[in-house]
């Protein structure tokens, strides 16, 4: 198959690669409603242009740089499509995330229901348009938040402070490449490529536009609506959630569980190894990036980033159909199966989502957020019922495979909602056992969603077009 040339260019950054940029935050706002809010987007992105980011490769990293994403709302206020051209948007994105069909996915139930959710849902808190601000350092951060805010006060531009009106999402510099629960982060993204030339397939299931895509990507009929197709061109889709972390909760069930387990393992005085196997077997991964399929007895330096490994490998020493290394509940095995032929999953590798991330709030116990800590996500895609929706549903109910039986109702391990009725008694298989290994302390609710958005990343030249009033010009 040709290869096709990326329009590094006309992308956004981020989309392409993930920003090391130790300083980072994210800016909600809401334009003025009806024709005002064209003219508000106008003279805010005017200001913001010279600060985008795109995929280009930089010489000199930018030592302050944005990129910018639109809700279905902050499309309708800030552009002049007809009614037949929204339309061609996937249902998903048009409704949000909190209806009633995404919720069929995302399953966001007790203290994480929309109706509590600090953005995204709910009155005063729709949001219309994402900032997402890069620095080397904080007063370089402390710069571009001052021009992002104070282009929007210019421009009657509302800002949204989720934490009581008061904070951002802002990035909070834990140990380097580590998320609260303790586990490295930033290790897998789909092998693409990118920014070579690259797969038009491939290229599909994430920039909308390129042909043979192996899934919707969302709207792209050229034929029928060029202005509108130019528009979305290059674009990409982002499910930005942010989802605080219950640390005390997730350190307790280690605490809970390992006497038991240094017991089954044979090693009854062992309790801190028991801890940390347990964690690793939740996850799929040691807490310093060791996939169990390469290394399952122990953390091993020499496979901390390791991205190459199947579960099915016809070798009976690395073979893991019977999930004796890694649970087939296990969080990285059941958000990417990888070639797992016994699971059954069609275009299973089409599903991929590239991740973008970072932790906020300061460590458990500190004064900052009341102990408010968690992630930030970005999760890019061409299609957010087909990708990130589809990903959600698999971690809130292991049924997307034959696998799973008898225990049907398992979840993810680390991200499930823990709904009342499903078994959240964590099975693990453990050689040498007849029976998996039950825990006897049930897995608690570990992720409460505090905001989701549905965005798009525009081009860099829709961006432009929208400075500059042309946007129903392209």
């Amino acid at each position: 198959m040709a290869k096709i040339d990326l329009h590094k260019e006309n992308i956004q950054g981020l989309i392409i690669r993930g920003y090391t940029h130790p300083c980072s935050s994210h800016l909600l706002f809401s334009f003025p409603a009806a024709e005002k809010g064209k003219g508000a987007a106008a003279a805010f992105f005017k200001v913001l242009m010279p600060y985008v980011q795109p995929a280009s490769v930089w010489i000199v990293k930018p030592k302050m740089m944005l990129n910018i994403g639109l809700t279905y709302s902050g499309i309708q206020k800030a552009c002049a499509f007809s009614a037949d051209e929204l339309g061609t948007f996937e249902p998903s994105f048009k409704e949000g995330p909190a209806s009633e069909d995404s919720q069929r996915a995302l399953a966001d139930i007790d203290d994480a229901d929309p109706s509590r959710w600090l953005f995204g849902s709910g009155p005063g808190n729709n949001v219309d348009v994402v900032v997402h601000v890069y620095a080397m350092t904080e007063t370089d951060l402390a710069a571009i938040t001052g021009i992002v805010t104070g282009a929007a006060a210019a421009a009657n531009v509302k800002e949204l402070l989720p934490f009581d009106g008061k904070e951002r999402l802002t990035q909070y510099p834990l140990e380097t490449d580590r998320i609260h629960f303790g586990y490295k982060d930033g290790i897998s993204e789909p092998d693409l490529n990118w920014p070579e030339n690259t797969d038009p397939g491939d290229l599909n299931n994430f920039i909308i536009g390129y042909p043979n895509s192996s899934i919707e990507p969302g709207p792209f009929n050229e034929a029928v609506y060029k202005k509108f197709s130019a528009f979305m061109k290059d674009g990409c889709y982002n499910a930005f959630r942010v989802v605080y972390q219950d640390v005390e909760a997730f350190e307790k069930f280690l605490d809970d569980n390992a006497k038991d387990i240094a017991a089954a393992l044979g090693k009854p005085s062992e309790t801190a190894y028991a801890r940390e196997w347990l964690a690793a077997k939740l996850c799929g991964r040691w807490r310093n990036g060791s996939p169990l399929n390469l290394s399952p007895d122990a953390p091993d330096p020499e496979t901390a980033d390791a991205t190459v490994f199947e579960y099915v490998t016809g070798d009976a020493k690395t073979d893991d159909t019977a999930g004796m290394r890694c649970p087939f509940s296990g969080h990285t095995r059941v958000a990417n199966p990888r070639d797992d032929k016994k699971m059954k999953i069609q275009d299973h590798r089409g599903r991929r989502i590239i991740r973008r991330g970072v932790p906020y709030g300061a460590p458990f116990g500190a004064a900052d957020y009341k102990n408010e800590q968690g992630l930030i996500g970005l999760f890019l895609c061409g299609s957010i019922s087909a990708q990130f929706e589809l990903v959600s549903s698999w971690m809130n109910s292991n049924d997307f495979s034959k696998t799973y039986f008898p225990d049907y109702d398992t979840q993810d391990a680390l991200l499930g909602n823990r709904q009342a009725g499903n078994n959240n008694t964590f099975r693990i298989p453990i050689p040498g056992r007849e029976e998996p290994l039950a825990l006897k302390h049930t897995l608690p609710k570990l992720i409460v969603a505090r905001g989701t958005l549905y965005c798009l990343l525009p081009s860099v030249s829709a961006l432009q077009s929208i400075a500059d009033g042309s946007v129903a010009e392209l």
